[in-house]
């Protein structure tokens, strides 16, 4: 007893040294998760929550090869070296789909957007660096790499400035968000702006991500964790730095299974743990948010699935069945709402042709 309130107060002190490091939320905050699974068998499947305090009319989009992407009107334009499946929706409540938060590339590259207090995209350069809307970033890093390591060498230069455009009611939400990468080889990125500057953690180890404090801290936090028996003892909380302390114990906890139905259905289940569960906004705490939906990519089947909080299915997309080449068209199916609710198993056959995203801008 006495060597459990020991490591408590030790714990308490740690946390407590390193929260009053980071600044306050935002009024209007994405406190989502990620955690990616590797197995023996060379398999690696990546799960994230999308934690939300408004309706999101997630859509999956296949944005094929060739395609001229906008990241930002009289902004900077590429065109899609790699065709990609995104989960996008609207940064505004009631409003257009102009961001892309969650996606995989027919590589097999995939990347969540989650939520970072203590992001800082720095001032607007004065030269004439590309700009692009940061909800345009995943897009970007998508459509252009093959690889968690070559994006992570072409960001290392800081080819685009990622414009912090507001959202939300009035327009009241920071932009306060880090990029995660993961690819086939099992191969991770995180990706944080801290004080104007991109800070990338890159590596193997860095399985998992959810939100403040800045990732080293929360790497700090972990470390603690990890040398206690998780059978016994683990924060329970909704709290950031809690989910990711779960998420580490129970990725480490699943089994290594060489079915694929068994390895998607742990990745989902390690995710559902870490999950908010649907209620009312708490004002005190505007940094959490109840899970709308969770997603898990398989990254070695190139299967993409998505599960609404309010549907009792789970759907899937299989990118080895999409037609990615040029003239393809962009396409996209709705996941939520009525139609999007009565969708089951593989979608594939569901996209309709759709207009490109254009992505949050600021206002004229």
């Amino acid at each position: 007893m006495l060597e459990t309130i020991h490591r408590n107060k030790k714990f308490i002190a740690l946390f407590l040294a390193v929260g009053f490091m980071a600044p306050m939320p935002g009024p209007v905050a994405d406190a989502c998760s990620r955690a990616t699974w590797i197995g023996r068998d060379g398999s690696v499947i990546t799960g994230r929550t999308m934690d939300w305090p408004y309706d999101f009319n997630t859509h999956f989009y296949v944005i094929p090869r060739g395609e001229k992407n906008e990241g930002l009107p009289g902004g900077h334009s590429w065109t899609s070296k790699f065709g990609v499946v995104v989960a996008a929706g609207a940064a505004n409540p009631g409003g257009p789909i102009n961001g892309v938060f969650d996606g995989m590339n027919e590589k097999g590259l995939g990347g969540n957007m989650l939520y970072l207090a203590e992001t800082d995209f720095g001032p607007e350069p004065t030269s004439g660096k590309p700009k692009i809307s940061w909800t345009a970033w995943l897009q970007y890093v998508l459509s252009n790499f093959s690889t968690v390591s070559e994006a992570v060498e072409a960001m290392k230069a800081e080819p685009v400035y990622l414009v912090p455009v507001g959202f939300g009611p009035g327009g009241a939400g920071h932009p306060t968000v880090h990029l995660s990468l993961s690819d086939p080889s099992g191969d991770s990125a995180i990706l944080e702006y801290l004080n104007g500057k991109l800070v990338i953690h890159h590596g193997r180890q860095y399985q998992v991500m959810t939100n403040s404090p800045t990732y080293d801290q929360q790497l700090t936090l972990n470390s603690y964790w990890s040398r206690q028996d998780g059978s016994k003892f683990l924060p329970g909380s909704h709290a950031s730095e809690d989910r990711f302390v779960r998420a580490s114990y129970y990725l480490s906890k699943l089994p290594d299974t060489d079915q694929a139905r068994q390895q998607v259905a742990g990745v989902f289940s390690v995710m559902r743990n870490i999950s908010v569960p649907w209620g009312t906004i708490d004002p005190n705490h505007p940094n959490l948010a109840p899970t709308y939906w969770r997603t898990v990519l398989d990254h070695t089947r190139k299967v993409y699935y998505f599960e609404s909080a309010l549907s009792p299915s789970v759907v899937a997309v299989d990118l080895k069945q999409i037609d990615f080449a040029p003239g393809s068209g962009v396409r996209s199916v709705a996941l939520e709402g009525e139609a999007g609710w009565k969708l089951q198993g593989n979608i594939n056959k569901e996209f309709q042709p759709a207009k490109p995203i254009s992505y949050l801008a600021p206002s004229k």
